[in-house]
């Protein structure tokens, strides 16, 4: 939904995403919040803010200024604040004062929406749903294998089936299928690539981003991945920095304890303010070429040519 809205901002207000900023919460302060907001193009009024993950904010005081921020600031027509949390609603028992503040403001707000992580049943449900869409099926141990390979992310499951119900002519998609061209395997790849960024080997970065592109994925595809891989390195810095222990980081990241073990070697090749620069230039990437402006294999090997 998120992304869709970002879409729909960019397609109806603001071609070239100058006015729209995403905001990582969990170092951000007011002062920067507000530049975000007051700053935008010239050419464009509306501004669209996305603050992400605010709750992991270890500067407790910017509840407190947020709130009161926020009851003075009147963002009429002009500015859209978006604030998306993974776990905010299943914390609040948890929060501390000023935060619960916060939490409590923000779901009296007339737009608030629950997204729950699906149990396994739900996502079997969507599977079976999403593949009649295009008259196919997948077994009940087909469909496990995809949801443990994608860790329950819906979004990847999704794409993942648009690819099998392409791959295959037949009605019924294996699990053999899934083994073969799903995201297991995407994954330790995207693992290599970030490994030769952390590394600053350039050659190899490029050898790896060309083979993925020889592998027939898309730029959407890889563009989610790198994104996604990113964001993942970038919350278990951040847990490095606050001396989070490795189980301590898989029970509050919600992450497979093997994409915790991976990402902890290649974190710790990485400043925070790195992975952020990376992070920032890939969601840049990507707004720009879901409006058509920029070649994602171009500007990948750009990137990558600046290390």
């Amino acid at each position: 939904m998120l992304q869709d809205m970002k879409k729909k901002f960019i397609n109806d207000v603001d071609p070239d995403s100058n006015s729209l900023s995403v905001i990582d919460g969990q170092g951000v302060t007011l002062k920067e919040i507000g530049e975000k907001i007051n700053t935008g193009s010239l050419f464009v009024k509306k501004r669209l803010v996305v603050i992400e993950n605010i709750f992991k904010n270890k500067k407790t005081k910017i509840f407190s200024e947020l709130v009161d921020y926020l009851k003075k600031f009147s963002a009429g027509e002009d500015n859209i604040i978006i604030f998306i949390d993974e776990e905010a609603s299943g914390k609040n028992k948890v929060l501390k004062v000023d935060a619960k503040k916060l939490f409590t403001f923000l779901n009296k707000q007339k737009y608030v929406q629950e997204f729950p992580l699906l149990s396994n049943i739900q996502l079997l449900s969507f599977i079976k749903k999403e593949l009649s869409s295009y008259q196919k099926e997948m077994g009940a141990s087909a469909a496990a294998s995809l949801i443990n390979l994608a860790n329950g992310d819906l979004w990847i499951i999704a794409s993942e089936l648009k690819k099998l119900a392409f791959y295959s002519s037949a009605k019924i998609i294996t699990e053999a299928d899934v083994k073969e061209l799903c995201v297991g395997a995407v994954n330790e790849d995207i693992f290599a690539l970030t490994d030769a960024l952390s590394a600053k080997n350039r050659t190899l970065a490029l050898r790896l981003l060309e083979e993925q592109y020889a592998a027939g994925l898309s730029d959407e595809y890889l563009i989610a991945m790198l994104i996604r891989q990113f964001k993942i390195l970038l919350q278990i810095r951040t847990g490095l920095d606050n001396n989070l222990s490795q189980p301590e980081m898989t029970s509050q990241l919600k992450l497979h304890p093997y994409v915790i073990k991976k990402g902890l070697f290649q974190a710790k090749n990485f400043t925070t303010e790195n992975l952020k620069n990376y992070l920032n230039q890939l969601i840049r990437l990507d707004f720009s070429n879901k409006n058509g402006l920029s070649q994602i294999k171009t500007e990948l090997i750009l990137l990558i040519s600046t290390l």
